[in-house]
């Protein structure tokens, strides 16, 4: 195949990825081991038959729920910060008459989680980097790999946590996984290559 010759294919890898929640902090972003990329399906595809030939006529677009998994660690605490999550969705947990009629909604869950970010990033080296780009200080998404492409959860909400397993005869890692429920995701290219033309 050509495109083993042309230094310019780059394909995308699966280690080559961030996540961020805009209001759980910057540190969690490196807890994520795992999540996965939007997707969607059109529902109620309904057929019309016509003598020998079916036809078909797509439904709604219905933008399927992600999992993301973390890593849990005493600091920062992940497990206690998407408990935090709940209660601030306006879980509370019931101890008088008050208190069972507290509910969670919509807006609450949104702004709880915050803007949920999936990037995937490329494998840096643009051009020759500057002096502060070899300071492992300064190492920053910008100055090695850089953020290609990104998927935006809209309106996202937790729509589940497993605060992971516990067990005397494994020595792995805790893991916290989340579901996340989202209205619909956006898709951007964020630094296209020198003469690449991105159109929707």
């Amino acid at each position: 195949m050509p495109f083993f010759n042309d230094t310019q294919f780059q394909p995308k890898r699966k280690f080559r990825f961030l996540v961020s929640f805009s209001n759980l902090g910057e540190d969690l972003i490196y807890m994520v081991t795992k999540a996965t990329r939007p997707s969607f399906e059109l529902t109620n595809v309904t057929e019309h038959r016509i003598l020998n030939h079916t036809f078909k006529f797509p439904g709604i677009v219905k933008w399927n729920d992600i999992d993301i998994t973390l890593i849990d660690a005493i600091e920062p605490n992940v497990g206690s910060r998407f408990y935090n999550v709940l209660r601030n969705m306006g879980y509370v947990q019931p101890g008088d008459a008050d208190q069972l009629a507290a509910g969670i909604t919509k807006q609450q869950a949104n702004a709880a989680l915050g803007n949920v970010v999936i990037r995937q990033l490329d494998g840096g080296g643009h051009g020759s980097p500057d002096k502060s780009d070899l300071n492992p200080v300064s190492l920053s998404i910008t100055s090695a790999a850089k953020a290609h492409e990104e998927w935006t959860l809209k309106n996202a909400f937790i729509k589940s946590i497993k605060w992971g397993d516990v067990d005397y005869t494994s020595e792995d890692i805790v893991n916290v996984d989340i579901g996340i429920a989202y209205d619909f995701a956006t898709y951007d290219i964020v630094n296209p290559p020198d003469g690449f033309d991105y159109k929707l």
